[in-house]
């Protein structure tokens, strides 16, 4: 074989993959950097994000009452760092927020601050069994929960936020949620909805496109 043609042989060996006229390769990055499904709902808006509070200290035998912190279970250090890391994680991702609800609690109150900066009370978000009024009320509570999962947002190109509890969920969507973690939404507008998505506290992240 000549020395020209042991040259192409060569030169052809070490050619990297992919640099040819074929676009795969660049077609191929370009998917790698598009919003997962879930992201790209939630940067249109016209989701209903609902959170469990973030972390907070064991539960005790002691009775809450709403009318005082002293009594209640807090947020720990590391949950108070977990709400700003939610918000900070949303923000990062683009993700619009609209109106931010939240039971009356402390924890609940306190998670929607710090992660959003603003918190709307809302007496049908507090914990079931914390709120009084017996059996009707109870009811009551679970009904606009499920009410509020299907109200489309308004703007619609923002997404709902509310913050709760774990008796709530269970009751009124039938969902047991970690500290920190969110359901997504989706209202039709025709008084129905869809649970999307489902985000850990520190699962926020990943939803981003890499690269």
């Amino acid at each position: 074989m000549s020395r020209r043609a042991l040259l192409v042989v060569l030169l052809a060996l070490l050619a990297p993959a992919g640099c040819g006229d074929d676009d795969g390769g660049g077609a191929a990055a370009t998917a790698t950097r598009t919003p997962s499904p879930l992201l790209a709902q939630l940067r249109a808006g016209g989701r209903v994000l609902v959170f469990r509070h973030a972390i907070t200290e064991p539960k005790t035998d002691r009775v809450e009452s709403v009318r005082t912190c002293a009594t209640q279970r807090r947020l720990t250090a590391e949950g108070r760092a977990q709400a700003r890391a939610i918000g900070r994680d949303v923000r990062a991702l683009g993700i619009p927020v609209g109106e931010v609800r939240t039971s009356p609690f402390c924890r609940t109150r306190d998670t929607a601050r710090l992660a959003f900066g603003r918190a709307t009370l809302d007496p049908s978000l507090i914990e079931l069994s914390a709120g009084g009024g017996g059996i009707e009320a109870f009811d009551r509570r679970a009904r606009a929960l499920r009410r509020a999962v299907r109200a489309v947002p308004n703007p619609p190109d923002t997404n709902t936020v509310l913050i709760t509890h774990t008796p709530n969920l269970g009751e009124a969507v039938g969902l047991s949620l970690d500290e920190g973690e969110a359901a997504v939404f989706a209202p039709d507008g025709k008084g129905g909805t869809k649970l999307v998505g489902r985000v850990q506290a520190d699962g926020w992240r990943a939803l981003r496109p890499p690269g």
